[in-house]
């Protein structure tokens, strides 16, 4: 008998992706509400085992969605360039559109938003430490999982596999990505929002590579952060 087409709109897709986002937000609050640093990765990376026991029904794997070590010096030199790309482009994004509308709008950060970093300042142990385990595996590897990985391929699943679909994926995706970094006041809703689109189109225009979107975001944020210290918190 031949299996029955997957539907539009699947209501399981839609509770699962749900699921995974509701238990990534509460684990995030409660950390926050108890002041535990890396507070947001502990969020992602609960969403990611919710998200790997779901994907066990299936039989998906992560390399369903993109993580997959490349094989060779030149599959290595693609994916690097790719991240380099993105990095590129997210520079001159940033640089030439949307800080000026944001400046011209009087949209800035909360001049609170770099208070979670002063604990490692002077401090560099704890800055390696926290670029290690928050910067590199929380928000790198756990966003891009969890974020191009799950959400996008998730997303795709109920909106539809076309173009259309990806579209609307992209958008809500960036979108809630973007809400994600609320205590970053509207600038930062708007920046990480458009940062995402960046690298979701990234991920898709690499034929669902994660490697260059992780590589991409470990690098944006590690010059932000190291920035951030090198100037004693003048620069964020």
């Amino acid at each position: 008998m031949t299996p029955a087409p997957k539907s539009l709109f699947n209501i399981k897709t839609l509770l699962e992706i749900i699921l995974v986002l509701m238990i990534m937000i509460t684990v995030k609050s409660v950390s926050d509400y108890f002041g535990i640093n890396g507070a947001g990765s502990i969020g992602i990376w609960s969403g990611i085992i919710v998200a790997s026991i779901i994907m066990k029904r299936p039989k998906e794997k992560w390399r369903n969605y993109g993580l997959i070590l490349p094989k060779g010096i030149r599959d290595w030199a693609i994916n690097i360039g790719l991240a380099l790309l993105a990095v590129i482009v997210v520079f001159l994004v940033m640089g030439f559109v949307l800080d000026p509308i944001l400046s011209h709008y009087g949209l800035e950060k909360p001049a609170d938003v770099a208070d979670r970093f002063q604990f490692f300042l002077g401090k560099p142990v704890y800055f390696i430490l926290y670029l290690v385990t928050v910067v590199w595996i929380g928000a790198a590897l756990g966003e891009e999982l969890l974020m191009r990985g799950f959400l996008l391929n998730r997303l795709s699943d109920f909106f539809g596999k076309n173009k259309l679909g990806w579209f609307v994926s992209l958008v809500i995706h960036s979108t809630f990505f973007g809400i994600l970094h609320s205590y970053q006041g509207l600038a930062g809703i708007i920046t990480t929002a458009f940062i995402a689109l960046i690298f979701g189109t990234m991920y898709l225009i690499s034929k669902k590579r994660l490697l260059p979107v992780i590589l991409a975001h470990m690098i944006i944020n590690t010059i932000s952060l190291t920035a951030f210290y090198l100037t004693g918190g003048a620069v964020n």
